[in-house]
């Protein structure tokens, strides 16, 4: 089950081709925050996302890594 969340949340951020708010996200797929900062953190040891952390009120952004940025 927690495979094919990875799988979703990816495809997602990889479709959107640049950083997405973390909180935005959540509401997106209604899933609690927590639990999506979680996945994507999983996501981010595997080197399929970035994560950016902002200034203004501890904004989390994430972007997906595609095969473009790796070309």
């Amino acid at each position: 089950m927690f495979g094919r969340r990875k799988d979703v949340v990816y495809k997602v951020l990889a479709t959107k081709k640049r950083a997405v708010a973390l909180h935005k996200l959540s509401a997106e797929l209604e899933t609690p925050t927590s639990t999506l900062l979680r996945t994507v953190k999983e996501l981010e040891s595997e080197g399929l996302v970035e994560v950016f952390y902002g200034r203004e009120k501890a904004a989390i952004m994430v972007r997906a890594k595609t095969l473009e940025d790796f070309i």
